[in-house]
């Protein structure tokens, strides 16, 4: 027996003729016969690569779902965010947004959130002079307590200690880099 013939794979120009043929035909359907159109359109859709992927590949969620989804995370850190919530956002059951987003990100939905949250809070912290409970607000939490509680197990430090080491982290690269001119003496 012979072994079979590698798949010819058509070029883009011929992939793109197919699909302009299927769309005429589809066209001429339109009026008589739905279904027959909408298979032609679907199969030229299929031929030029315009698919939408529903969900990844092993598990994992497809990259237009990972982007609605963090991005809807990042502009609600300040709101409680529900898993539930953001897997409707990109059309998948909880169960299955869950397993996925952690195959994806490497971490569950839970933590990621808090992950964020904290990187909220550091930025918070050393571009603004608001109150640590403040900025726990700012960043979905209950209290300053909460905060500080979960920032420790994050960082390693409260978020006062860190606010105080990351100010004076500045000041050194400020005196390093020359200061701030508008401060020097004589």
């Amino acid at each position: 027996m012979s072994e079979p013939l590698p798949a010819i794979q058509p070029s883009e120009r011929t992939r793109q003729a197919a699909a302009a043929v299927l769309l005429e035909e589809a066209l001429r359907l339109l009026d008589r016969d739905l279904p027959g159109a909408r298979r032609r359109i679907e199969d030229a859709r299929e031929l030029v690569g315009h698919q939408k992927q529903t969900c990844g590949k092993n598990g994992r969620l497809a990259d237009w779902q990972l982007l609605r989804a963090s991005k809807y995370i990042r502009e609600n850190l300040h709101t409680r965010l529900r898993i539930g919530t953001v897997a409707r956002i990109v059309n998948l059951s909880p169960s299955y947004f869950s397993r996925a987003f952690k195959t994806s990100e490497g971490m569950p939905f839970s933590e990621f959130v808090l992950v964020s949250r904290i990187g909220l809070a550091k930025h918070l912290l050393t571009t603004t002079d608001r109150p640590i409970a403040q900025i726990a607000l700012e960043c979905g939490l209950a209290d300053q307590s909460h905060l500080t509680r979960i920032f420790n197990r994050f960082v390693g430090v409260p978020p006062r200690a860190w606010r105080c080491r990351s100010m004076a982290e500045a000041g050194r690269h400020a005196h390093r880099a020359g200061g701030d001119p508008a401060i020097r003496i004589g």
